[in-house]
């Protein structure tokens, strides 16, 4: 874990108006300090706005918090089903790298003899359609609106790209997907299309997305890169085909990613 200079504990009592909470430390860490603050009751409309709009002040990214079980919060978030460990976000050489590795790891079996299609390269920085805050903030609303109750979650983060790394999000971990090298994606995505993390559950992610492509043409790099780094996403919640999934891209605001 990475040592900081004010605690989470610290960083949640300067917060003014939140509803009531607990700390969580993560579980086998014995001594931990806490890295997730998770209210007691559900997020409420217009919470997760207020929050991120304060984040450069309060140093504390606010996440919608979804929990193994219908509306328990319990799995993953307060056992503390996290394994933090020190980071380095990677560079764009890297992120490339890890995103085309497993892009051609996605079709290394039997059900594609021909193997992988051609990488496409990194999808160059897309034009935002909105402001990427507002973008989110509709996201943010829309999931508190419809389906399970979601809680807020603070994580003390520098961006909100690094919660999976600052918590050591277990989500992928079926994928041995670092939580680390996730960030380091979702920073680029960040950079390049606007995108914000907005909801995570035991092994879902939701990002809104502020710049996403306009046509296939566009969407199809953006596609490789999401296949890269959740081919469940695709193959399993998706149509199941990269061209196809590409299509489903064009003009959403939100993408969301399962891991089996």
């Amino acid at each position: 874990m990475t040592g900081r200079a004010t605690t989470l504990a610290e960083l949640v009592a300067a917060v003014p108006g939140l509803p009531s909470g607990r700390l969580v430390s993560p579980a086998g860490y014995p001594g931990a300090e806490p890295l997730l603050w998770v209210s007691a009751v559900p997020a409420s409309v217009g919470a997760w706005t207020e929050l991120a709009a304060a984040h450069a002040v309060t140093g504390l990214w606010p996440v919608l918090l979804e929990g193994l079980a219908d509306d328990d919060v319990a799995r993953p978030w307060l056992e503390g089903e996290f394994a933090p460990t020190g980071w380095r976000a990677l560079d764009a050489a890297a992120v490339e790298e890890f995103l085309a590795g497993d892009f051609a790891d996605a079709f290394d079996d039997d059900e594609f003899p021909d193997g992988a299609p051609a990488w496409p390269g990194l999808s160059p920085a897309l034009a935002p359609l909105a402001d990427p805050a507002s973008v989110a903030a509709v996201l943010a609303d829309e999931l508190l609106t419809h389906g399970p109750h979601r809680h807020l979650g603070l994580v003390q983060a520098e961006r909100g790209a690094d919660v999976l790394a600052e918590l050591g999000w277990l989500g992928a971990t079926n994928h041995d997907a670092d939580p680390g090298t996730l960030s380091s994606v979702l920073r680029s995505w960040e950079d390049r299309f606007g995108a914000r993390v907005v909801a995570m559950g035991f092994d879902t992610l939701f990002v809104s997305v502020a710049a996403p492509p306009s046509d296939a043409a566009e969407a199809f790099p953006v596609a490789a890169e999401h296949l890269g780094f959740c081919y469940d996403a695709i193959f399993q919640d998706g149509p199941g085909d990269l061209a196809g999934y590409a299509g489903e891209l064009v003009g959403v605001g939100v993408w969301r990613f399962w891991w089996d």
